[in-house]
């Protein structure tokens, strides 16, 4: 049985994982309500899901989320929409970055019931503020990434 992540897709999960971990704890941040913020990490971490499939997803996610305000939101959330991004990398190419929505969705289920919100779907309102700003910008990046390198996408497989 082989490794569950190649040694490029361990590499791609350190550098992005690695950017998006930097960027969050560095508080890279612009609030917009509750426990949610507008930070770049969701676009490295959107970028090296992409590139290292579902497995490296889901450890790209854990990265992204640890530095957070509440990780018991960001880690499963993060984790949900980059094991997603990866999994349909390879057949969705850049529009895989609106599997992001499902971790938008998770993060204001959970949020909601922490009770930072008296409901899920004024959580899910507030985390759409995030989601509009960043999806376009890492449809762009990953449509550019496409045209340039159309084989550079994760295969289902890992």
């Amino acid at each position: 049985m082989g490794a569950l992540l190649s040694s490029r897709q361990l590499a791609l999960c350190a550098i992005f994982g690695g950017l998006a971990f930097l960027m969050r704890a560095m508080q890279l941040t612009i609030p917009i309500g509750g426990p949610f913020v507008i930070d770049p990490r969701g676009i490295p971490g959107v970028v090296g899901a992409a590139l290292s499939g579902p497995i490296g997803g889901i450890v790209i996610g854990v990265l992204a989320g640890l530095p957070a305000k509440v990780p018991l939101i960001d880690v499963p959330a993060f984790s949900l929409a980059y094991f997603l991004v990866g999994l349909l990398a390879k057949r969705l190419k850049w529009l895989s970055a609106l599997a992001t929505l499902a971790g938008y969705a998770l993060a204001a289920a959970i949020s909601w019931q922490m009770k930072f919100f008296p409901s899920f779907w004024l959580a899910f309102l507030a985390i759409m503020i995030r989601a509009i700003a960043i999806i376009p910008v890492q449809l762009a990046i990953l449509y550019a990434i496409y045209k340039r390198w159309p084989g550079a996408f994760a295969s289902q497989g890992g």
